[in-house]
């Protein structure tokens, strides 16, 4: 049979739940030590509960200096939390007008990795923030068509609901 993603070859000596081809494949594309249950590794995930949640509305400031000018913008994020991975969208002040964007990113022990994108404008802000007072503080780059135009600091508080 064919398929759009390759071809299939169906064995009629397989048994499904036990197939030591498939195994040997599963173990050469991701280590000897991959298992294909999760639930069954010896060693078992980090525990949820010691990653911050940080899901919900943030209001991030950021103060950036830009061609010799200091600048500051309000970014309005809805993060979506997925146990250590971040993503979400959002609106950035700048220039008078909001303009959408999206965020990705990811949360360490102290620290959480942002990645806002205007995509519209080609810009892209990378934060670096860490864990302080209840809120996240740390610095931020600019960049534009993938050229660094700005560094600074920012500062983001969680909005109550």
């Amino acid at each position: 049979a064919w398929a759009g993603c390759g071809r299939w070859v169906i064995r009629d000596d397989t048994d499904y739940l036990s197939d030591p081809d498939f195994d040997q494949a599963v173990a050469s594309s991701t280590g000897a030590a991959a298992t294909l249950n999760p639930e069954t590794k010896e060693n078992p995930a980090p525990k949820e509960e010691s990653i911050a949640d940080l899901g919900g509305e943030w209001r991030v400031l950021l103060e950036m200096k830009m061609d010799g000018q200091d600048k500051q913008n309000a970014l309005d994020l809805i993060l979506i939390q997925t146990v250590d991975r971040l993503q979400g969208y959002g609106t950035i002040l700048e220039g008078g007008a909001d303009l959408p964007a999206t965020a990705t990113g990811s949360i360490s022990d102290d620290s959480v990795s942002l990645i806002v994108s205007l995509v519209e404008q080609k810009k892209e802000y990378q934060l670096d923030l860490a864990f302080i007072e209840g809120g996240l503080k740390g610095i931020c780059e600019l960049y534009e068509s993938e050229k660094l135009v700005g560094r600074g600091n920012a500062t983001a508080s969680r909005l109550s609901s």
